[in-house]
Parts: structure tokens; C-alpha cells; sequence
């Protein structure tokens, strides 16, 4: 491999920093990574419109096109930086390290402020090192930097009428972090190169770097000697015994030599592996179910987050529910009625949805959520934009039950379930249903379609209507699996 044409760009440095295993990957065998699933790819075009936002707070800013090479990306880049105006996406190199800044920003006669946007709502400890990356790269080739900052979306910032960037976007001197790391650099790319030049790819221990900052898109590569069921790292909860285990040899969780080192939850999982029997405590059970009232009303929403606000009296990245399903169950014996509500989209939804389960949820009985805290959050929420919905929150909150809580307090575990107790690990193992051969098969890719066929032009009628049927089919079965869930679980407290 010839390292003398290749760069070391911000992103692998960061890689680098991360695990030294991937960033060799990058060079020698970036074919088998596998791409940014939907959610990372609806993320980082999420970042793409922060950073288009960002760009308008600077009216005579200059726009630099892309180049594929480096060196003439800086050529550009310096000559642009004549004019003396912000500059967008510049580029420079310096030792065959590569690198492009959001945002420049002239400052006296020869000084440039590094402004970097990222569309998070708050810094996070990697952001240092990739700003402090950029600013060596830039006065090593040749420019004078200021200051340095982060911008970064404000969460408190209430959208009223057309996107105000100037409020959407708040900015954070970070000079002095960013000064304190600079010192490093040198010998942190210095190993970089050492390990991009190696023919062989070092052998780095799988530990909990591999989930931070950032999940690795080589984990199910490096995890791949692990066995496929009950492996160690499925423990409950603690993935710092569980490499610690794993780091003495130990693969799986039924291996566990001493059972002692594990505390209740996790000695229930185990027994769940090593005997192939599920865990039933039909006491906790029978006082789950009876804390239950009829009617019962079975609720789910989808809802969409954006970090730039949708619609007036929304902040970035709350929820806004834009579709529920309920199934109400007015007594033992009867059958489940469904309604349902999905929104056009081209106006908030919330107050239709609030309107709607006002009259629909009654006033007395058990309202059942999986995970509830996260329905609460919708309708408060939904509540505080529209205050004369408060008072009916406040009567039905009581009333939200979450039937999570038998198998997060493992009344009844699975070996199956891998130490999860999500819907999605539940349902198949106590129902006959599973969301395998849905187009929609989860929360995430509902939050992704949907946004892409309601505010984006490119989705033809046909589509739409597609991906809207899809939607209801998802969101009804996470209503009606609930249903078949607190069947069996009544079957077997008995």
C-alpha cells in the first residue's frame, strides 16, 4: 500500500481515537464494513439541514465545492481565503492529514474563527478532539486560528412561524479545550500511519470502546467469534462484568463458573440458559394482573423528532406523536375494538390526536402502554402545547399502567429474550406474532418513512399510500401484540 497518497481525514482520525482496528479497516479492507443503516443515514441528513441553517447566519459566506482530492479541495480552499469572507466546507491539508471545516469565519486582518456545527444539543467529549484535529490541520497549513467553537441546536428554542437560525443555533467558545488537546495530535496520527502502513491488522480486545462514543460498524465482525445464543455479553445490565467474564474466557452466560457475582436478575437469566426453561413467578404475576382495570385500553404512538421543528410551538428533537393505535377490551370476554389515527402531516397533529383519545379513553379503566413513560411523555407533552388538554392528563395519568413491568422485574424471563425485555423481544416468545415480514418493523424506520413521504416532494402517491398502510399495519400490531401478551400472561399466573 502506498500511505504516501493517502490522508488521514478528520473522520478516521476520530475512528482512530476509537480503535485503532477500524481505522485499519478503512485502508485495507473497507469493502466489508457495512453501511450506515436507515437511522444513521436519517441522522446524518438531519445534520446536513442544521448545517444548511447554520450557513445562513453568514449572508456573504462562500460555499466551496467539493473536490475528491485533497490537495486541490486546499488549493481552493486558500485561495478562497483571500476574500476574506466566511467560508463554507474548506479544505486543507497539512502532513497527509486532510480536513473541512463547517464554517471559517475572517476575524481581524489575518485571523479565522473555526466555527463547527454538529446537531446535537449539547457537546459531547469527542467534538474536542475533532475541532482540535481541524485546527492543527488548517495552521499547519498556514492560516492563523482564533478561536474555536461548537454550534449546536438549542432545545429550549420554540419554533413561530419560519425557522429563526439565529435562535435555533447556539454557539460555545472551546478554545481552551481544543488548546489542551492540540499537544497530542502529533503522536496520535504518528501512530495512526504506523498502523495504516502494517500488512497485518492489530489485534484489539472487543471491550466497551466498541459502544463508544458511537457504536463501531464492525462490531458483528469482531463479535463474530461469540457464541450466536446466550452469549456473555447478553448478561443483564452490566457489560462491565460481562467482559470482564468474557476476558477469562468465559463466552457464554450459562458458563458463568460462580453464580455469586451475579445479583438476582441476573441469576434468573442464567437459570433460564442452563436449564432451556423459562422463569415463571406467578405471584408477581397474579398482583401485576390484578392491578388491572375494564375497560383496558391498549395504546401506541409513533411519533417523529426532528431537530428542526416541523411545526409552530414545537422545540427541536421532542416528540410529536403523528399516529396512534388503541385497542379497547371493554371486558374479559369481549373482543377488541381498534381505532386508529395516522396525520396528513401538513398540520401539527397533536391537538386532533389529543381531541380524539379525550373521547376515546373514557374515564375510568386501565390505559396499557409497553414502556409507559414514553406515552406519558407524548401526551404531556402534546398537553403542555395545547394547555386545555393539562386537566385531562393530569385525571388519566394514574390511570397509564406499563406492562413492561412483569419482565423488567423478570416475573417471567425467556432465555430467548438475550437479557432484553423489549416488545420486540417479548412478543415472538409469548405470541405467535413477530414483526419479521413487515416493511415497518420498528419505531425508527416509522419515524423515517414517515417523514420521508410527508415532507419530502420525491414520494410519488402511489408510495404514500404504500408506506401509510404499512404504518398502520406496524402500529396496530404493537397494540394488538399487547393484547395476546396480558392473555398468555394470565394463562400462566394460573
Amino acid at each position: 500500500m502506498n500511505i504516501k497518497s493517502k490522508f488521514i481525514s478528520k473522520s478516521k482520525y476520530i475512528n482512530g481515537l476509537k480503535c485503532l482496528k477500524l481505522l485499519w479497516y478503512e485502508y485495507h479492507l473497507k469493502a466489508v464494513i457495512p453501511d450506515f443503516d436507515a437511522t444513521t443515514k436519517a441522522i446524518m441528513e438531519q445534520g446536513h439541514l442544521i448545517g444548511w441553517f447554520a450557513q445562513k447566519l453568514f449572508s456573504e459566506g462562500i460555499l466551496i465545492e467539493r473536490d475528491s482530492i485533497p490537495e486541490k479541495q486546499s488549493e481552493k480552499s486558500l485561495e478562497a481565503t483571500k476574500h476574506r469572507k466566511p467560508l463554507f466546507e474548506a479544505g486543507f491539508t497539512f502532513n497527509q492529514l486532510y480536513a473541512l471545516a463547517d464554517i471559517l469565519v475572517p476575524v481581524s486582518a489575518d485571523s479565522w474563527d473555526l466555527i463547527e456545527v454538529k446537531s446535537s444539543t449539547s457537546i459531547k467529549d469527542v467534538y474536542y478532539d475533532d475541532i482540535a484535529f481541524q485546527k492543527y490541520v488548517y495552521e499547519g497549513a498556514g492560516l492563523k486560528i482564533r478561536k474555536s467553537y461548537i454550534m449546536y441546536v438549542n432545545n429550549q428554542y420554540v419554533r413561530q412561524g419560519d425557522i429563526e437560525p439565529e435562535k435555533l443555533l447556539t454557539k460555545q467558545d472551546i478554545t481552551t479545550q481544543v488548546n489542551n488537546i492540540i499537544p497530542h495530535i502529533e503522536v496520535n496520527t504518528q501512530k495512526m500511519f504506523q498502523t495504516i502502513r502494517a500488512g497485518a491488522c492489530p489485534v484489539i480486545q472487543i471491550g466497551n470502546h466498541c459502544d463508544l462514543p458511537y457504536s463501531c460498524p464492525l462490531i458483528d465482525i469482531c463479535q463474530d467469534f461469540l457464541p450466536a445464543k446466550g452469549s456473555i455479553l447478553s448478561l443483564h445490565y452490566d457489560k462491565n462484568k460481562a467482559y470482564n467474564l468474557l476476558y477469562e474466557g468465559i463466552l457464554k452466560v450459562s458458563d458463568i463458573p460462580d453464580t455469586n457475582i451475579l445479583n438476582p436478575k441476573q441469576k434468573i437469566q442464567y437459570n433460564t440458559y442452563k436449564t432451556g426453561q423459562p422463569y415463571i413467578n406467578k405471584g408477581k404475576l397474579k398482583e401485576f394482573i390484578n392491578t388491572l382495570q375494564y375497560p383496558l385500553y391498549f395504546l401506541d404512538f409513533e411519533t417523529i423528532n426532528p431537530g428542526v421543528p416541523a411545526y409552530d410551538n414545537t422545540q427541536p428533537y421532542k416528540a410529536i406523536p403523528f399516529q396512534y393505535s388503541l385497542h379497547i377490551l371493554k371486558d374479559k370476554n369481549s373482543s377488541p375494538k381498534h381505532h386508529s389515527y395516522l396525520a396528513l402531516g401538513d398540520i401539527d397533529p397533536r391537538a386532533e390526536i389529543l381531541k380524539q383519545l379525550k373521547k376515546l379513553l373514557g374515564s375510568v379503566g386501565s390505559i396499557i402502554a409497553y414502556n409507559s413513560s414514553f406515552e406519558k411523555r407524548v401526551i404531556q407533552g402534546a398537553a403542555l402545547a395545547y394547555p386545555k388538554y393539562q386537566e385531562w392528563f393530569a385525571e388519566i395519568e394514574p390511570r397509564i399502567v406499563d406492562l413492561m413491568v412483569p419482565f423488567r422485574e423478570f416475573s417471567y424471563h425467556h432465555a430467548d429474550q438475550e437479557g432484553s425485555y423489549s416488545l420486540k423481544s417479548i412478543l415472538p416468545i409469548l405470541t405467535k406474532l413477530n414483526y419479521n415480514d413487515m416493511e415497518i418493523p420498528d419505531g425508527s424506520i416509522a419515524n423515517i418513512e414517515y417523514t420521508r413521504i410527508t415532507f419530502k416532494e420525491d414520494a410519488s402517491k402511489e408510495e404514500k399510500e404504500r408506506v401509510r398502510t404499512s404504518l398502520e399495519k406496524y402500529c396496530a400490531l404493537d397494540t394488538k401484540g399487547m393484547i395476546d401478551i396480558l392473555f398468555e400472561l394470565q394463562k400462566l399466573s394460573e
